[in-house]
């Protein structure tokens, strides 16, 4: 397939929804003509998070696969909710299509949306992040056993999306580090990294892309990280569980089209991104930028949407009025 430098745009704020509307407009067409003008990828979040930075990433590399152009359009707003809200009022015709994860399943069963992952056709899941416990430069802390002993006698304050899934990853590992906390709500991880590289709050759970450039100029410090087995891009930082902790976080980050896209178009897509998941140039991005690509298609991301939904649901059941 021919390759070309991709045009990703990006769009933000109130001119997004214009841009939707008129890209959008009307007619029906044949699969064999589709796609047939640009694609909207909506990324709910403000540009700058790890979200923002995976997908356009993708957007990017889809979009050579395809010989297509995309539009990324950014429409922040109440954890994530507002921009996959409006996705669900474009058109189902493969021209607007968004990224979502796992904190939409949070917000919804959180009461902050009522739409949730069925609310849209899965089409991949694309990469994974890492999740690491990071903390202030300025906290006296430098292990894991230190941000133990001191939440433990003193209140930590962590920042991060209230009704997202970082509010989820606190409880949890505020309840097995039996630390004590408060948490300052922002609107995605950047705002939450920046407050953290700026001393606002004490910590914060972030993935490597989002904070490694913090992290290399002293603004904060990696302590812990929540994977199964220490990973090689950050050989130092030890995981919970060899420090003793029955805790694993971790991030998928996939891409889904509004309710009642043909199943001709999603297959076409699955296709798509599928081949973009196996090219090495992809791949060698989005290990680069601390990323792993976790391909899913649209069958096998469905399911591992729904299994997460009913863990989330459970989670936030038990935590009940703790997460308002």
């Amino acid at each position: 397939m021919k390759k070309r430098t991709a045009r990703v745009l990006m769009i933000t704020g109130a001119a997004a929804g214009t841009s939707m509307l008129a890209a959008c407009g009307g007619g029906e067409e044949s699969i064999e003509d589709y796609p047939s003008r640009e694609i909207e990828m909506v990324i709910p979040w403000d540009p700058g998070g790890g979200s923002d930075i995976e997908g356009r990433l993708v957007t990017e590399h889809v979009s050579n696969t395809m010989d297509n152009d995309f539009v990324v359009v950014n429409l922040p707003g109440v954890g994530g909710t507002v921009g996959l809200e409006e996705l669900t009022e474009e058109p189902a015709d493969g021209y607007s299509l968004g990224q979502i994860h796992e904190g939409l399943l949070v917000a919804h069963h959180s009461d902050i949306t009522e739409i949730n992952y069925d609310s849209f056709e899965p089409i991949a899941a694309m990469s994974s992040a890492d999740q690491i416990l990071a903390v202030s430069s300025e906290m006296d802390v430098d292990t894991l056993e230190e941000f133990v002993e001191y939440g433990q006698n003193e209140e930590i304050t962590f920042g991060g999306t209230v009704s997202g899934i970082p509010r989820v990853w606190v409880e949890q590992m505020a309840r097995e580090l039996e630390v004590d906390y408060n948490m300052v709500g922002y609107e995605g991880l950047a705002e939450a990294i920046q407050a953290l590289a700026g001393d606002h709050v004490d910590a914060a759970i972030v993935d490597y892309p989002s904070a490694e450039s913090f992290v290399g100029a002293g603004d904060m410090k990696f302590i812990a990280i929540g994977t199964a087995e220490r990973i090689e891009r950050l050989p130092d930082v030890p995981t919970f569980q060899e420090e003793g902790y029955d805790l694993t976080l971790g991030l998928n980050r996939g891409y889904v089209a509004p309710e009642g896209t043909s199943e001709e178009i999603i297959e076409y897509l699955g296709e798509q991104f599928e081949e973009t998941a196996n090219d090495p140039e992809y791949i060698e991005a989005v290990e680069n930028i601390g990323a792993e690509v976790d391909y899913m298609g649209p069958a096998d991301y469905r399911e591992h949407l729904e299994e997460q939904d009913s863990i989330i649901s459970d989670v936030i059941e038990e935590l009940g009025d703790e997460l308002e």
